[in-house]
């Protein structure tokens, strides 16, 4: 899973973290290094390629992967 975050160290009002992932579902606990509150985990299934978790915002984007060998 590829995580892409803002610029800042502190996520800004309006700027919500992005993880692309290759799972069809992924939970999110609203987990954060800054801080030791978090929400309850949920589990999303992401349609048409994505998903926003109803708590934090944190998009979930569906990505292949792609093997190198």
């Amino acid at each position: 899973m590829k995580t892409e975050q803002s610029s800042t160290s502190t996520p800004q009002r309006g700027q919500f973290e992005t993880v692309y992932t290759n799972d069809k579902t992924v939970s999110c606990s609203g987990h954060n290094p800054n801080s030791a509150l978090g929400h309850p985990r949920v589990f999303l299934k992401l349609k048409e390629g994505k998903a926003v978790c109803p708590y934090c915002s944190k998009t979930f984007i569906f990505q292949e992967q792609s093997d190198n060998s």
